[in-house]
């Protein structure tokens, strides 16, 4: 038959055997799996680049998108010796005819072995968990990158002009017939284009070797070249894990990576690591050019990036397939990288940002990063090594790797090594999660304490006692309350947007906080975190029935600080947000007031932790710069001892920005005004509601997007709504404002619900709600509640009110219904005189964005 038929036949066979060949086999999952539960275990030929840059040269044709030691495997073999098809050409043109089909036809088998070879081979690479394809920002290595020597690149899989190259394919039938006319043209032709289709893929190997250096301490590098720049638009996929164990942040759209290698926690001997990592380890990238095609594919909702994405990837590293079909899905080529860690480490055993297991005191092995300080501006203080910060992530986030992490970069550049780590049951750590035990992840973090002691460049306060301060927020907050109660070797604090106990946070007056909790959840989920099968429980029953059994409020009760936080006497910062719906004001109130007798304590309220600062509610990123310079100001006065003082023991930021210092806490007796600066405000006019969920009632906000609006307040539509009074001169609301309702009523709802609104700017003061309990049989019925604190200016103008209502979606309960009567109500708003208004907080554009947290 003619040619141009068997082009076309070939085509279609090649796409319909690509597709196959990537669904058989199952290649619609993605090569970098990151879920941290794939083998770790690779073949030799995966592990060759380990043994330096000449050994990746001699990659076996096993992988996937190599084989460099086969030309003919390269290229999409026809034959087992190319000599054979070309030369006998001019030597038998009757003998080539057969030749050709006949080499053709065991050829097919041999590809078709080699790529399932290389599809299983490929599958059996491990994964290091999130850090793999976490996006990073560009390193710039231009100064400090050391290219290793001779660097080898691998195989590419290049597209052809789709034209008679498509001719070469070896797929034809075992008839011993030639694919196409038996002509001298014919085969001519067919020698030549195998030749023009050889010299494309050998010219496309000509890639830039890859870079790698250290920065201030930490190793990166770029995937191709020294900058990290390509004009034709690849794209950068991780499909070989770091060998060794190692966390690799990759850039998909520039190939710019940041690495943290593997240290083993002990030496040969037994004896602990203190100098960190050594040795050289190795990870593959996949360097492809997508096509307007692919682009469209990848793009579709749903299937484009989960589904379509590795199936694409796949195909372009299959020998045959691949340069069938590169006009339609583009090329690939696979850069192997190996990081000599020994060679970036000399002269002078240079510090390096690496990470490791540490074994806890029940054998779980707890994931752990290290961040050297930088020495810069830091001059020794005549003590040995640099003091140090444990940085404790949010819930359902991972131990921070980024350098560029606010925190991490903070503390580093003021002169402190940084350690991070995956809490217990989460990502590459091990273990079940119990939110923040004193007695599971407490004594996890007196582990870490113990094996920084052991680290070169730690300074110590004596032996096995590092000089050492915490930091965090939320779940990484509540850590710090639970270790420094336990372990008396922590010499400063400043816990963010913690709490003392989860049921007066997730079920105040037992009315369970649906939104928020069920989103805590499903962050631990999807994340791929092991729980103790009882927080399932709980948050299930909450959700549906509003209500926790005994024993899962016990549960909740042991996760935490809780009453543990009185044994507390390192100098502690509390730091809590004034529009936090999760871990509200109050929380911080009572972990200051069980700090009654620890000298050193401080409170700062801001604009932010779980929830939004929206425009009127204050300035979050002014507020959130001042909190990061309060807290490294703590460390230096407490872990470095600079000697500085303050006798300010309580700060908060108002509506408008404004910050206010005091001498005296909320929970010491004179910080209140006597009653009166506010009138109380009392109303009787009267108002029947009816029950129905979400039907008038409040949230979500519809100033913040989907899900975080679920767990804030809105202006209600079914609602007692009451015009406060205001005061004759401006004044300092700072606490919970008192409501006394009188009511009566039928329904199955044990709870109605308050909040605070500036009709000013139509927002719900601190965006939060607090649920009322009450007991609806159809008698009168009084009640006294203390709404959620709040932090807010008031004067002669304002425009506050108090609402009262049915049902919100952050407290949701579908058993909710009836009707209630509310009679009359009275509002006693708290004030006090102790601030000083220090103006605005200055918003600085070096300092980090406003700090959000799951």
């Amino acid at each position: 038959m003619g040619a141009a038929k068997y082009v076309g036949r070939v085509g279609g066979l090649a796409v319909a055997l690509g597709v196959g060949v990537a669904i058989l086999t199952g290649q619609g999952v993605a090569y970098a799996d990151d879920t941290g539960t794939a083998s770790s275990e690779t073949t030799a030929t995966e592990n060759s680049s380990a043994e330096g840059p000449a050994r990746q040269g001699a990659a076996s044709d096993s992988d996937v998108g190599t084989g460099a030691d086969d030309e003919a495997s390269d290229v999409g073999t026809v034959a087992d010796d190319e000599a054979s098809d070309v030369g006998t050409v001019a030597d038998d043109e009757a003998s080539d005819v057969g030749t050709v089909a006949d080499d053709g036809a065991s050829d097919v088998e041999t590809a078709e072995d080699d790529e399932a070879s290389d599809v299983e081979e490929q599958q059996s690479g491990g994964g290091t968990g999130e850090d793999s394809t976490t996006p990073a920002e560009p390193v710039d290595t231009a100064d400090d990158t050391a290219s290793l020597s001779a660097p080898v690149v691998s195989t590419t899989v290049v597209s052809p002009p789709a034209s008679a190259d498509l001719a070469l394919d070896p797929i034809a039938d075992d008839s011993g017939t030639a694919p196409i006319g038996g002509s001298a043209a014919d085969l001519l032709l067919l020698a030549g284009t195998r030749r023009e289709l050889q010299a494309q893929q050998e010219a496309a190997l000509e890639i830039p070797p890859y870079s790698v250096g250290v920065t201030a301490g930490v190793i990166g590098g770029c995937v191709v070249g020294p900058t990290c720049t390509t004009a034709d638009g690849s794209t950068f996929t991780l499909i070989k894990d770091p060998d060794k164990g190692g966390k690799l942040a990759l850039d998909p759209t520039t190939g710019a990576f940041r690495f943290l290698p593997f240290a083993s926690e002990k030496n040969p001997d037994g004896s602990q690591n203190a100098d960190g990592p050594s040795g050289q380890e190795t990870f593959s990238v996949l360097v492809a050019q997508n096509t307007q095609f692919t682009t469209f594919l990848i793009g579709l909702p749903i299937v484009g990036s989960s589904i379509l994405a590795p199936v694409i990837m796949t195909l372009q590293q299959i020998p045959v397939i691949s340069t069938v079909l590169a006009p339609l899905i583009g090329t690939a080529t696979r850069q192997d990288i190996l990081v000599d860690i020994d060679f970036l480490r000399t002269p002078a055993e240079t510090p390096v940002a690496y990470t490791t297991m540490v074994t806890s005191w029940d054998g779980t092995q707890i994931s752990t990063n290290f961040f050297p300080a930088i020495a810069d501006g830091n001059p020794d203080d005549g003590n040995p090594g640099y003091e140090t910060i444990l940085y404790g992530p949010g819930l359902a986030q991972a131990g921070a790797t980024d350098p560029e992490n606010p925190f991490v970069s903070t503390f580093r550049l003021g002169g402190y090594n940084v350690v991070t780590w995956d809490p217990r049951g989460e990502f590459a750590s091990g273990g079940v999660l119990q939110l923040d035990s004193p007695q599971y992840e407490g004594q996890d973090v007196s582990q870490l304490i113990s094996w920084a002691a052991g680290l070169d460049g730690v300074e110590l306060d004596g032996v096995g006692d590092p000089t050492l301060g915490m930091v965090g927020v939320s779940y990484g907050g509540g850590i710090q309350f639970v270790t420094a109660a336990g372990d008396n070797r922590v010499d400063a604090i400043a816990p963010g947007w913690a709490w003392n106990t989860l049921p007066d946070s997730l079920y105040p007056d037992r009315s369970f906080k649906t939104a928020y909790s069920s989103l805590l959840l499903l962050g631990l989920v999807t994340t791929g975190a092991r729980i103790n099968p009882q927080i399932y429980g709980g948050i299930i029953t909450g959700a549906i029935l509003g209500v926790l059994t005994p024993g899962q409020i016990q549960l909740l009760q042991t996760s935490g600080p809780g009453q543990t936080v009185r044994g507390i006497s390192a100098p502690t910062l509390i730091i809590q947000g004034t529009v936090d719906v999760l871990f509200p004001l109050q929380q911080s109130i009572v972990n200051e007031g069980l700090l009654a007798l620890n000298e050193d304590v401080k409170m700062l309220w801001f604009c932010g932790g779980h929830g939004s600062c929206l425009p009127g509610q204050g300035n979050g990123e002014a507020d959130s710069a001042w909190v990061m310079r309060e807290t490294l100001a703590w460390m230096y006065r407490y872990v470095k001892d600079d000697g500085s003082q303050d006798d300010v023991v309580f700060e908060w930021t108002d509506q408008y920005g404004d910050r206010w210092t005091s001498e005296v806490s909320p929970t010491e007796a004179g910080f209140y005004d006597p009653p009166g600066v506010i009138p109380t405000t009392v109303w009787d006019t009267g108002k029947v509601l009816p029950i129905i969920p979400l039907i008038g009632g409040s949230g979500p906000n519809p100033e913040v997007p989907l899900p975080y609006s679920l767990g804030d307040g809105s202006i209600a539509s079914n609602a007692v709504t009451i015009a406060l009074e205001n005061p004759v001169a401006e004044a300092n609301v700072v606490g919970s404002p008192s409501v006394v309702i009188h009511y009566s009523g039928f329904g199955t709802s044990r709870h109605i619900y308050a909040q605070v609104v500036d009709r000013s700017t139509g927002l719900v003061v601190g965006n939060i709600v607090t649920p009322v309990p009450v007991t609806l049989n159809g008698r009168d019925q009084v009640v006294t509640v203390d709404l959620n604190d709040i932090a807010y200016t008031v004067g002669p103008d304002s425009e506050l009110e108090l609402q009262i209502f049915t049902t919100a979606t952050s407290y949701f309960n579908a058993t909710q219904f009836g009707f209630i009567n509310v009679e009359s109500v009275e509002v006693t708003m708290p004030t006090t005189t102790k601030g000083t208004n220090q103006g605005p907080n200055p918003s600085l554009p070096e300092m980090p964005e406003v700090l959000v947290a799951v």
